[in-house]
């Protein structure tokens, strides 16, 4: 029996203090004795075989598949949640589950061909114990690991995670009150691991989902000087579809085209428009030649050993 009245969970910024039998703001981390752990931990409730774009990850490793493999949960309760199934506390009791241990992860991986492994759908920071125990046997086999994340990390977690991972994609989802408002969290944590990353060794891109009437130019501006200023290359944004709690109407082709225009303005060298059929091809940010074309079904890399062929500029990213 623990003679400690509270025990802090350091997973994510919030800091859950746990009495024994608590259980964490995320729902799938409980605290028994001495001991915080992670419910059905290896319990996948979602894997497949993905294109590596669709994390999205425009820069790193283009044209590949990825495995990406989920378990439940995560720390924010975004109304417009996408995966709300396999995230949100109210749905974990009724999750289905296939139990994989992380040698076994690797493998199936390995079988499929695919050079990485992402940990994506739900929060990866809620389950990264298992996170950081797949990607320690991946990197034994050459494999490239990818984090795709709300960016709540604790200073310890940050600390604890980087040496795994290859690639992040993280969200900035608007403004403080957005957080506040939209997501029963803050950014204050999520800029400081962006921060933290950006002049790391670790590849990132940021992506924001766009939603008319709520993420106005003005926001857009104001996140763009600061994903700069921390020297962010990739910025997708994305449009908006009802989905969950959130029912505002979808995000039009228009607007996307103008917030995107509005956040070229950053200086942040590329910018792409996601779930859309604007043009999401990659450019030399000095010349302009086309380096990557993209469309739905097809990918060719112009792109010659990380720099442009034309004015032999370096392009940030990952190419091969």
């Amino acid at each position: 029996m623990s003679t400690t009245e509270y025990l802090v969970c350091d997973f994510c910024y919030r800091h859950c203090r746990l009495k024994d039998g608590g259980i964490g703001f995320c729902g799938v981390r409980e605290r028994s004795g001495d001991t915080i752990f992670t419910h059905n931990y290896g319990g996948l409730v979602s894997s497949a075989i993905d294109p590596v774009e669709k994390k999205p990850l425009y820069h790193f490793l283009p044209g590949t598949n990825t495995l990406s493999i989920a378990m439940f949960g995560c720390n924010l309760t975004c109304t417009f949640c996408q995966n709300y199934a396999i995230s949100q506390r109210a749905w974990e009791e009724g999750a289905q589950r296939t139990y994989y241990t992380a040698r076994e992860v690797v493998q199936l991986a390995v079988d499929n061909r695919c050079p990485s492994i992402s940990f994506t759908y739900s929060e990866p920071l809620v389950w990264q114990d298992y996170m950081v125990e797949v990607a320690t046997f991946a990197k034994r086999e050459g494999l490239k690991t990818i984090m795709v994340t709300n960016g709540t990390f604790s200073e310890e977690s940050l600390i604890r995670i980087s040496p795994y991972i290859d690639a992040f994609n993280i969200d900035i989802k608007g403004d403080e009150a957005f957080y506040r408002n939209y997501c029963g969290g803050s950014g204050h944590p999520v800029w400081n691991a962006i921060e933290h990353i950006a002049p790391s060794r670790a590849h990132l891109e940021i992506t924001t989902m766009i939603m008319e009437g709520v993420h106005t130019r003005e926001m857009i501006s104001s996140i763009g000087r600061h994903l700069y200023s921390a020297g962010v290359q990739v910025w997708h944004l994305s449009r908006y579809f009802p989905r969950y709690q959130e029912q505002k109407r979808e995000t039009s082709e228009h607007y996307l085209k103008e917030v995107v225009q509005e956040a070229q303005e950053s200086m942040v060298p590329f910018i792409y428009p996601g779930n859309s059929s604007l043009d999401q091809n990659t450019y030399c940010p000095y010349c302009r030649t086309l380096l990557v074309r993209r469309s739905w079904v097809s990918l060719e890399s112009i792109i010659d050993h990380s720099n442009c062929p034309v004015c032999g500029r370096h392009i940030y990213g990952t190419w091969s």
